[in-house]
């Protein structure tokens, strides 16, 4: 699912002159020049261009403009993969003219094709263009063995977190699993997911999938959870999900890899950088975030840890050495750090860990990524978002920024932050300054959420941290790097995420995409949050159209989560800053008895921030003072 840009009106015009006119050249009677030579460029667009997502054997129609070519069959269409691409007919075509784009019936590796039209009088003027060929979800998208990973700050458990692991059949039946719930409210550790029953929904597990990547999934524990989640599929390996069952909390469910069809210790091997946020298990109101790095040798033993802690703001940091246990069936283990922590861990894969502490001490959840070397930064364009408790409550910030020749200071970049509250604070289109250092590389940031600074943990830059399955055309890994970050100061105290990106626009929001939103409505005094998880179609111009979602609140008065609401949005690129988009989502409330609004207000539209993290990924912030949300964009693709 990731990747390159993807473009819907096409590109070049280029190089140079293939035609020259000499005015009056044979014509003039008495033999001379009108003037010097005149040069007249031809150049090659496709438009109408494909849709950015394509069903396999689909026929869509598509032409190609040239300026200043001769008259007559001009362009020549082609593809690739060769031979595997697809059909044209005709195959040649005159300036505006349309050819039929025929699909290939099957799915491609990668799942892309690029269209090409090439002027016939001079084949360096064509004109490319990319499209997917994607199909439509099932239950059967969903099929192996995939981790749970979810949170929820302001839920009505405490900061939560939730953890497992769950086989579905890909025929709608859940296979079983286990289930870890790490909370103030709940402790609840390796409980078996039931496999699907006779019993009559919702008292049995099972799942359901449409076409366009929604569902639901319902699990029943052996210690009598009942445990309900909206999906938005992403891909076959990837979803977004939402708590739907009265409890909230939104996360991320993951193909689970197991090569040679088992999990193995030795798929657990190098150093690691990972951050965590949670409670103190004895005090739901001290928050604590972890960041720091481990080595593992692959077999048992952990060397080489470092663990920083900001507890209520206050910072310390620890050296450890330890043991792990290979992974069992769900992918799950344990590792016992020597400074006398015990963290529960889920494979997603080499490149991802879900971790959790569950111990006498915190009550922690978080991910673990290789490192993949030490070199990160250089002169480049970074995207972050980070997150965390302040005085106001839950603050959120996101922003891109450039780092310079020479790394520091960073400069030309952008903010927007909302720090909770009821009505909440925000600050928008705020300057970005900062600078790096420190061998643990370290980050000074003043942004739209005031002054902060980080630790820095290395992760490889091969690895999408939003989708560790992902290695797609879709993925645009950094130039450079990826980091972890966990705020070390007084001011918030959370963790956040910086991608490097080069240097480069990406492209409107096209085709389908899941959404992802929580809002946190919190004012330091009561807890308050709604969680939602739907999809919705981006046009390629201005609009998000045709959105569907579920999202539930964990409230006493809502017996029910709202199902099938109406999503739709605006964006608009900003000139300044190739990966900022600001506009608008609506999510008006259902009429139905006992729905309510996912803005505990009269408004129903509220402003957003859009960062475009790569043309899969987006990262999305509220920037007015409704309410507090953030959340995902992610586009979709289906074999």
């Amino acid at each position: 699912m990731s990747g390159n840009t993807i473009f819907r009106t096409a590109l070049l015009a280029l190089s140079i002159a293939d035609l020259l006119l000499l005015s009056g050249c044979g014509g003039n009677a008495g033999g001379s020049s009108s003037g010097p030579p005149v040069e007249s460029v031809v150049s090659v667009s496709i438009n109408p261009a494909p849709p950015i997502s394509i069903r396999p054997g689909e026929e869509v129609p598509i032409a190609a403009t040239v300026i200043n070519g001769s008259s007559g069959v001009v362009v020549e269409w082609s593809c690739l993969p060769a031979d595997v691409c697809g059909t044209f007919s005709p195959g040649s075509t005159s300036s505006n003219a349309p050819t039929t784009y025929t699909a290939p019936s099957l799915l491609l590796p990668g799942g892309y094709v690029t269209i090409t039209a090439t002027y016939l009088n001079n084949s360096l003027k064509n004109a490319s263009v990319k499209t997917v060929i994607s199909g439509q979800a099932s239950n059967e998208t969903l099929k192996g063995q995939y981790a749970l990973f979810l949170t929820s700050p302001t839920g009505n458990r405490g900061t939560a977190s939730l953890g497992g692991s769950i086989t579905l059949d890909g025929n709608g039946n859940v296979e079983g699993g286990v289930v870890d719930i790490i909370s103030p409210g709940v402790l609840d550790l390796e409980d078996a997911i039931l496999p699907t029953s006779a019993n009559p929904p919702p008292n049995t597990s099972e799942y359901a999938v449409d076409a366009l990547g929604r569902g639901t999934l319902t699990v029943r524990t052996a210690q009598g959870q009942t445990l309900g989640f909206s999906i938005a599929l992403t891909s076959p390996a990837h979803a977004l999900l939402a708590e739907i069952d009265g409890n909230p909390g939104s996360g991320t469910l993951d193909l689970q890899q197991q090569p040679g069809g088992s999990f193995s210790a030795s798929q657990i091997a190098g150093a690691y950088s990972f951050t965590m946020t949670g409670t103190a298990q004895t005090n739901a109101a001290t928050k604590v975030s972890f960041g720091g790095m481990f080595t593992t040798d692959g077999v048992a033993t952990l060397t080489n840890g470092l663990l920083d802690s900001n507890t209520a703001g206050v910072m310390s940091r620890s050296s450890f050495g330890g043991t792990f246990s290979g992974p069992d069936s769900n992918g799950r283990g344990m590792m016992q750090l020597s400074v006398g922590k015990t963290f529960i861990y889920y494979i997603i894969s080499a490149k991802a860990l879900r971790v959790f502490e569950a111990d006498s001490s915190n009550l922690m959840g978080g991910s673990a990524y290789p490192q993949g070397g030490s070199g990160i930064f250089v002169a480049n364009e970074c995207v972050y978002q980070h997150s965390g408790w302040s005085a106001n409550g839950l603050t959120i910030a996101a922003g891109e920024f450039n780092v310079p020749e020479g790394d520091t200071p960073i400069s030309g970049g952008i903010s927007d932050a909302n720090m909770g509250g009821t009505p909440a604070l925000f600050e928008k289109g705020i300057a970005v300054t900062g600078s790096w250092g420190g061998n643990v590389p370290t980050l000074t940031l003043v942004d739209a959420a005031g002054s902060s600074t980080f630790n820095l943990y290395v992760v490889d830059l091969s690895i999408d941290i939003l989708d560790p399955n992902n290695s797609g055309p879709n993925f645009n890994p950094g130039a450079a790097g990826n980091a972890l970050m966990l705020h070390t100061d007084g001011n918030i105290n959370g963790t956040g995420l910086l991608f490097e990106r080069e240097d480069q626009a990406v492209s409107r929001f096209q085709a389908g995409h899941a959404i992802q939103l929580r809002n946190s409505t919190i004012n330091n005094s009561a807890a308050d949050e709604v969680d939602l998880a739907g999809v919705v179609s981006g046009d390629g111009s201005a609009s998000f159209v045709s959105g569907l979602a579920d999202y539930d609140r964990d409230v006493p008065s809502s017996s029910v989560a709202v199902l099938n609401a109406s999503v739709t949005g605006a964006f608009v690129p900003d000139a300044s800053h190739v990966r900022h988009y600001t506009g608008s989502i609506t999510i008006p409330t259902p009429t139905f008895a006992g729905a309510y609004p996912f803005i505990p207000s009269s408004a129903t539209t509220f402003s957003v921030s859009y960062y475009r993290i790569s043309a899969a990924e987006t990262f999305v912030l509220q920037t007015d003072s409704s309410a507090n949300s953030s959340g995902f964009l992610f586009f979709q693709q289906f074999p």
